[in-house]
């Protein structure tokens, strides 16, 4: 859990240090890539926060239920974002047509509302108690037996994942709606090329869908299979389940710097250029 905690971290300050060195890297989509990384980088940082508590052996102190709170939320925030994504890419392929949708002034209000629901949602269930200390695992969370627990699947997994699968259907079915133009040559050039930048993005952002639902999936489905009577909590569920999660969200930080075309290529002229110092360093020293 701790190393999959440290590379997401690393992976997450790579892309923002890129994002914020390079100009060209500051485009509205990579700024969306980049608030998709912000919250990868929290969740990393709040799994990485409760590992070490526990290797301290550190049990229910006072910010307990915080850190509880913080590492069931972090995941939601990630996918929140993911949302915010998958709506820019309706607005600027089905809604094409609609140039205040595609604004910066617009799309900032929608990340400032995503990041004023996703730090709110889970504030009721801490103030109601309802984050209590798991002692079989050592973590404050949420319990599989809690009906609470069934909001917290729908507002951090289950709604976002339904929102980007519809929204990408639109799209999908969209594109199969409206062929390329033929009529002029440069049109349909023009066109192709966007096209095909768009089903990047989207391959993109399906392939991070993807990812953090299979990691996911696990903890959903240990609380289905509990209330079904089919198995029994056990003292490890919570680490077990938190393990895929950890490791889906490290992923998704890997997936943003080498799939983000911008950033991928600032990357690789950094290493290109720290190579050839090193050549000439050894050179001059033969």
């Amino acid at each position: 859990m701790i190393i999959c905690s440290i590379f997401g971290i690393l992976f997450a300050f790579i892309f923002i240090l890129i994002v914020l060195i390079h100009r060209q890297c500051q485009t509205l989509t990579i700024f969306l890539v980049l608030n998709s990384t912000l919250a990868g980088l929290l969740a990393n940082v709040a799994c990485i926060s409760q590992a070490i508590y526990q290797l301290l052996g550190v049990g229910n102190d006072r910010l307990c239920a915080v850190r509880g709170l913080l590492l069931q939320a972090g995941t939601g925030v990630l996918y929140h974002t993911l949302c915010v994504q998958a709506f820019y890419r309706l607005f600027v392929t089905v809604y094409s047509t609609r140039r205040y949708l595609q604004t910066k002034q617009f799309i900032g209000l929608i990340v400032l509302i995503q990041w004023i629901f996703s730090a709110t949602f889970g504030l009721p269930i801490l103030f109601t108690g309802r984050i209590t200390y798991q002692a079989g695992s050592r973590i404050c969370q949420v319990s599989l037996e809690d009906v609470s627990f069934v909001y917290f699947s729908l507002v951090i997994f289950f709604l976002p994942l339904i929102i980007i699968i519809i929204i990408y259907f639109q799209i999908v079915q969209y594109m199969k709606r409206t062929p390329f133009s033929t009529g002029n040559r440069l049109n349909t050039s023009v066109n192709d090329i966007r096209r095909q930048s768009e089903l990047r993005l989207i391959r993109r952002i399906l392939t991070l869908v993807i990812i953090l639902f299979l990691l996911g999936f696990p903890y959903s489905l240990f609380y289905l299979l509990i209330h079904l009577h089919i198995i029994s909590p056990w003292a490890y569920m919570a680490r077990v389940s938190y393990l895929f999660i950890t490791f889906g969200q490290s992923a998704s930080m890997l997936i943003n710097l080498i799939t983000t075309d911008d950033v991928r290529n600032c990357l690789i002229d950094v290493i290109r250029k720290c190579s050839t110092r090193e050549n000439r360093v050894q050179r001059v020293n033969t």
